[in-house]
């Protein structure tokens, strides 16, 4: 949930790390270098990947896609922070956003960027920290986006906990109860194009309806998303033979390193 504390969670957690020097790497929602996750990252068929390059070979868009046997994977953020690319295609590029995509089409790539993961991270001694991208990520897209069973999004979090299993992350779970109180504070914090973007995916969301009208706006639309995504990292987790059973850390004290055990490898999954 924005503002539940996610970000200062994940943060101080890296501050610990270094701390003990231990090798860490930290990545917040919205890391264009996302190792696990797709952030400014647009989907193409070939057809329309040729159009852009014959277009703008210039702008050497080559430089910076991948190239598969049926699609183009094209982070246009990327794209733009080193090359002046016209707006009118970041907006085509932009319709074409990974998390624009259907739902099977998306989960299976974002299965398939934590398989890519697990297996580079398993040949290094680093630790990574994630916000938010295990948990939020899928509910939002298949719940608020795509407004689909819950089965189908428990079914989803298990298959991430299987392919994430082989690192024996960590997971940090921030519970938030006081819902109003966090949300404005995120609104406050956050570009107005956040705000407006956020807000629309509610208000626009079939699931988010019966929130919205029963129990104040967005703010009980985010509520029933709480609950929901408790259930979930409660239940789907304790389901998955391949999981070990995270050490949840029901309260995190903000630059206090714990006070025993041993380090492992692996990762840390904020949320």
């Amino acid at each position: 949930m924005p503002g539940s504390g996610k970000t200062t969670t994940a943060e101080a957690l890296m501050d610990v790390l270094e701390d003990r020097q231990i090798d860490a790497r930290l990545y917040l929602e919205g890391d264009a270098q996302h190792p696990a996750d797709y952030e400014g990252v647009a989907y193409l068929e070939h057809d329309e990947w040729k159009e852009i390059t014959e277009r703008y070979a210039l702008l050497e868009p080559v430089r910076f896609a991948e190239t598969y046997e049926d699609h183009v994977l094209v982070p246009y953020r990327r794209w733009q922070a080193e090359m002046e690319v016209p707006v009118e295609t970041i907006e085509f590029l932009q319709a074409k956003d990974v998390y624009e995509l259907p739902f099977e089409l998306h989960r299976s790539l974002i299965l398939e960027k934590w398989k890519a993961f697990v297996s580079a991270a398993t040949e290094s001694d680093v630790t990574y920290i994630f916000e938010c991208c295990f948990l939020q990520n899928p509910l939002t897209v298949g719940l608020i986006k795509h407004d689909l069973h819950e089965t189908v999004l428990q079914d989803y979090v298990e298959r991430l906990a299987t392919i994430v299993s082989p690192l024996r992350p960590t997971i940090i779970y921030v519970d938030q109860s006081e819902v109003e109180k966090s949300f404005r504070k995120a609104l406050r914090g956050r570009p107005t194009e956040w705000a407006e973007v956020r807000l629309l995916l509610y208000r626009s969301s079939l699931w988010s309806k019966p929130f919205i009208a029963g129990r104040g706006g967005d703010v009980g639309s985010l509520e029933g998303e709480t609950s929901l995504r408790a259930s979930d990292f409660e239940d789907a987790l304790a389901r998955s033979d391949d999981f070990r059973q995270p050490r949840v850390l029901e309260e995190f004290q903000m630059g206090m390193a714990p006070t025993s055990g041993r380090h492992e490898r692996g990762s840390s999954l904020t949320h």
